[in-house]
């Protein structure tokens, strides 16, 4: 249930919520070597397209994956975390700029209409126009699924978090307690290293439940922008090709011929950006289907703490018989003392 064999690089991009991560198994990073150049690289590049030195952070990024030890897991996740942030940025920020720019164009479409009296060049800026509009929707439906995405993701990482700091953390402190009530502190840092293990072991568990589908974010939303990209360069081409027939004396039939033209850049750009959305409707249902593992994790959590709660038994068992002899030794070392001063 709990799958570490994904990738390590996954497991780092996908948490970066504030709160336990444990360490991965570094034998496992073999593996993750022999097939990230291919399934790596196409989300690192959202990386380097987000950002200037993108190159240079991916490239820390992965010298400090090489080169992990002990140390690995904080800053691990802090280089995940910079990527996945850029890679989310790059697709939301190309849509708000790809939005406007359609705006803009279906703006200018507007004021050509109005002025433009030929007929056959009427018809040819309203096709236009039409086809603007209907980007323009299907990019305001993209937009939405985008951040309902990454807003599930989100609350599932602070659902997550919560139940660590929270229900979890308030169970640890009540048993770290009552060993240092019973033991006079001496069973404290035994049984802090029994808690800590149990609270990271099953945090990682809780962060596996959402492994596939942030890598599936992340993959979905380098497609998103590439996508939005490529439609925002159309538009452009054909936003200029608007402005040189408003601009320049050229005869309606050039005029048509080079909108038509450009139109065509954008005639996958519905049935595209339509895909994309649904695409992110789906995974927002395997995100919501992730519950199921959620509460699997949290069943077997409250499985496994009674098995903690006698381990803590035996070290106050272990206190209580030791100093119950050391009592005992203490006693018997009184009582003859005692009975030798009797018998002086």
């Amino acid at each position: 249930m709990h799958s570490t064999k994904s990738a390590v690089f996954l497991l780092a991009l996908a948490i970066s919520a504030s709160c336990v991560v444990a360490t991965p198994h570094l034998e496992i990073l073999n593996d993750v070597f022999e097939a990230f150049n291919t399934t790596g690289q196409q989300i690192i590049s959202g990386l380097v397209d987000a950002t200037k030195n993108g190159t240079a952070i991916a490239g820390e990024f992965l010298d400090s994956i090489r080169n992990s030890s002990a140390q690995y897991t904080h800053e691990t996740v802090e280089f995940a975390h910079k990527i996945a942030d850029a890679v989310h940025r790059a697709a939301t920020e190309g849509i708000s700029d790809f939005s406007e720019a359609l705006r803009a164009a279906i703006d200018r479409l507007h004021q050509e209409i109005d002025r433009v009296r030929n007929i056959l060049q009427r018809q040819t800026l309203k096709n236009a126009l039409a086809k603007l509009q209907t980007i323009n929707a299907a990019v305001t439906d993209l937009e939405i699924a985008v951040n309902n995405l990454n807003d599930r993701i989100d609350e599932k990482k602070e659902q997550y978090s919560l139940i660590i700091q929270e229900k979890w953390s308030q169970w640890g402190d009540a048993q770290l307690k009552r060993v240092d009530e019973q033991t006079n502190g001496v069973g404290n840092e035994e049984a802090e290293e029994i808690l800590d293990e149990l609270v990271s072991r099953y945090s990682a568990y809780l962060h596996s439940c959402l492994e596939e589908l942030q890598a599936q974010q992340a993959s979905y939303e380098q497609n998103v922008h590439e996508a939005v990209v490529k439609y925002h360069n159309a538009t452009n081409n054909l936003a200029a090709q608007i402005e040189l027939c408003a601009e320049s004396n050229l005869n309606f039939l050039s005029c048509s011929y080079g909108i038509n033209r450009a139109l065509r850049g954008l005639a996958s750009a519905p049935a595209d950006l339509i895909s994309l959305k649904l695409q992110g409707i789906r995974l927002l249902a395997i995100g919501l289907n992730a519950s199921g593992c959620v509460g699997q994790t949290l069943a077997q959590y409250e499985l496994e703490k009674p098995s903690v709660e006698r381990e803590l038994d035996e070290i106050i068992r272990s206190y209580q018989e030791q100093n119950s002899s050391t009592d005992d030794d203490s006693n018997s070392d009184n009582e003859t003392t005692t009975v030798s001063e009797e018998s002086s």
